[in-house]
């Protein structure tokens, strides 16, 4: 797992494997999920960290992927 803050974008993404991403879902308070070809999670990124503090349930976020 690798996890990179991007200063510029005030952005977190957090990344699960190394698969190519072929497709990314918006979900809830800026937060994307990118999905593999197989449909599997590969990474979460969540937008606005330091503009916009709210808390993001990951786990759930992840449930409803």
């Amino acid at each position: 797992m690798k996890i990179i803050y991007d200063n510029e974008t005030d952005s977190i993404y957090v990344q699960f494997t190394n698969d190519t991403v072929v497709e990314s879902e918006e979900k809830e308070n800026g937060t994307i999920v990118d999905y593999n070809a197989n449909d599997e999670i590969v990474a979460v990124e969540v937008l606005n960290v330091k503009t916009n503090p709210y808390e993001i349930d990951i786990p759930t976020v992840l449930k409803s992927a």
